[in-house]
């Protein structure tokens, strides 16, 4: 059973969005093994699990780059007294030292052989523009200190230094092309899993993301999804030529057709998706990935097929204030 207190990266968007993206890839692959697709769906969802690893990593990989600095300047020919007595608020920083000593985030990384050694003498670098801002300089004289202090200057260095970095991207998408689409999920996750920082000892249990919220719910929503849209292909594409009034269906954006089509299979398959839910949930995915014109066209499309659905009882949703 999941700590139900814990984050979980991934949401049914995200995954909606993986289908998506393994249907374009099936429809544009010949002669498509839909098993292999199906799979490296999953594998790209995992993989944003190593993603978000290796952020926590690189707020970690800041910690060891001030610490060598501040060893370094210790042993200087001709130390000054800040460097033999250096304020060490912020690298004994609660958030920190609860990275640090976690066993379960060790082992994680380890394992992983997740790194930022071939990127430490950038990271040193930005360590140093970072200890230049105001909001640094203020929290290292404040008086007063605490776990939420901490949290939230490292939410700064975060937010403002690492997460919108460029060679941090840059070497994100080295290791992997797809992240940069995945980078802001796994940096919300991330910026959830600080906030959700317990105080206190906890070497010995685990404070990071779960892959999933309900790992077998939502992997069987990822497959029912990408296989029934395959196999209702002829039926939803006929159906769809004709609500599109004027439009011809090789004139139909495919990725327009893959969205519309996806939406009836949740619309019909799905009963405890709430209509309007997958209504707003595509449109907003047209708006993303589609051209300026697909949102008002696939709302128009879904919402005459939505009153046929109705009237032809094809839609049948059950639980609480699904039914209508």
């Amino acid at each position: 059973m999941r700590d139900k207190g814990k984050p979980s990266l991934v949401n049914r968007r995200y995954l909606r969005i993986k289908v998506f993206q393994g249907l374009y890839a099936y429809h544009r692959t010949p002669n498509a093994d839909l098993l292999k697709h199906e799979r490296d769906i999953f594998e790209s969802i995992a993989n944003l699990y190593d993603l978000y690893l290796y952020l926590i990593a690189l707020i970690m990989q800041v910690q060891f780059a001030g610490n060598e600095m501040m060893e370094a300047n210790r042993k200087k020919n001709l130390p000054t007294k800040e460097d033999l007595n250096p304020n060490l608020r912020f690298l004994n920083n609660r958030v920190f030292q609860q990275l640090s000593s976690n066993k379960i985030l060790k082992h994680l990384i380890e394992s992983k052989k997740i790194s930022w050694k071939e990127e430490h003498d950038d990271i040193r670098k930005l360590y140093k523009t970072f200890r230049e801002d105001e909001a640094f300089q203020l929290y290292m004289i404040r008086e007063e200190s605490n776990m939420q202090l901490d949290k939230e200057i490292v939410l700064h260095l975060f937010r403002e230094y690492l997460g919108l970095n460029e060679l941090v991207h840059s070497a994100l998408e080295e290791r992997n092309i797809y992240w940069q689409d995945d980078l802001p999920m796994a940096a919300i996750s991330l910026m959830k899993t600080i906030e959700n920082l317990p105080e206190g000892e906890f070497s010995d249990r685990s404070f990071v993301a779960d892959l999933y919220k309900e790992k077998d719910e939502d992997q069987q929503f990822v497959k029912d999804l990408f296989r029934k849209t395959i196999q209702s292909e002829s039926e939803y594409t006929e159906l769809i030529s004709e609500k599109a009034q004027n439009w011809e269906t090789e004139r139909i954006a495919m990725l327009d057709m893959l969205l519309m089509r996806m939406a009836l299979v949740e619309l019909e398959h799905f009963p405890t998706v709430p209509v309007k839910v997958t209504l707003n949930e595509y449109i907003e995915l047209a708006k993303v990935y589609s051209t300026p014109k697909s949102k008002v066209f696939i709302n128009g499309v879904l919402d005459k097929l939505v009153a046929e659905f109705k009237r032809d009882n094809r839609i049948n949703k059950r639980g609480r204030g699904l039914v209508e």
